[in-house]
């Protein structure tokens, strides 16, 4: 479960850079399940703590990417609308 948390959090910030909305969507719910998995491969063997915390930090970066990229562009989309008139 660790390593498929690192192969989750990666999709997640490969995914974050793609154009397309609706594939940063898919990225950060890919995110949180790589989340939820690095969380219980962390309570099923603690001695995975590296690649849990490797799972965790990629797949947080990568939710947090996929979320916020669509936001970003709407309010710079937003802002050269009122910057053109």
């Amino acid at each position: 479960m660790d390593i498929v948390s690192i192969v989750l959090g990666v999709t997640a910030l490969a995914t974050a850079f793609t154009p397309f909305i609706w594939l940063q969507v898919v990225g950060g719910f890919a995110g949180i399940t790589g989340i939820v998995l690095a969380r219980k491969a962390k309570k099923a063997d603690y001695r995975k703590s590296l690649t849990t915390a490797i799972g965790m930090l990629c797949s947080i970066t990568g939710t947090l990417l996929c979320f916020l990229a669509p936001v970003l562009s709407l309010l710079s989309n937003i802002a050269l609308f009122f910057m053109t008139r």
